[in-house]
């Protein structure tokens, strides 16, 4: 009997760390092994700030969450070629990731990825930056496939959890350096 509410409690603990906190609404589809992933949300940041925030492959550690490292390893006039670690999951459900991505970028508006290497079956995707109202709308999408073992019951729910962290780390990011440029916030018009 006390095994059983000990798993108990750790399925209600489970659960509520995967649903609570997430700083951005992340949709995820699960097709057998694949994820796919879409989300979208308004941001209150020029577009050009948007894709310098992006586009900043050397310091994403710095304010993505569970992301350990991030750089550049693709030479000048190369076509751009980033590599990335982090992990991802809860409690005892930890997953590192490794990951060579190669860049597609449409500045300022369209930035491409594609997994050519590490721990990823398939991981591609891309953001994109629309001008909206005084801001942008941020949209996300990926199409992901892990190389390791995903809890089938809870994959989507961490993957959604682990992706709305990360989406609220650079959108937290884009607002601090649009607060750095413009003192003055950024609001939206009443509708």
């Amino acid at each position: 009997m006390r095994r059983l509410w000990l798993q108990l409690s750790l399925v209600i603990l489970l659960v509520l760390s995967v649903t609570c906190g997430m700083a951005a609404e992340v949709q995820v589809e699960q097709q057998g092994r694949r994820f796919l992933v879409s989300s979208q949300t308004v941001v209150l940041a020029e577009p050009a700030v948007a894709w310098r925030v992006l586009s900043d492959y050397d310091h994403l550690a710095d304010f993505v969450p569970a992301m350990r490292s991030s750089r550049v390893i693709s030479k000048p006039g190369q076509p751009l070629v980033i590599e990335q670690s982090g992990e991802a999951g809860v409690l005892l459900f930890r997953f590192a990731i490794d990951v060579v991505l190669d860049i597609d970028e449409r500045p300022p508006h369209r930035l491409g990825f594609s997994a050519r290497s590490g721990n990823m079956r398939q991981m591609r995707g891309e953001w994109r930056i629309e001008p909206e109202g005084a801001g942008i709308r941020l949209h996300y999408m990926a199409e992901l496939e892990p190389a390791f073992w995903v809890p089938p019951l809870l994959g989507a729910a961490l993957l959604r959890r682990d992706i709305a962290s990360q989406i609220g780390g650079v959108v937290g990011e884009m607002e601090r350096r649009q607060a750095r440029i413009n003192p003055q916030p950024i609001t939206q018009p009443a509708k």
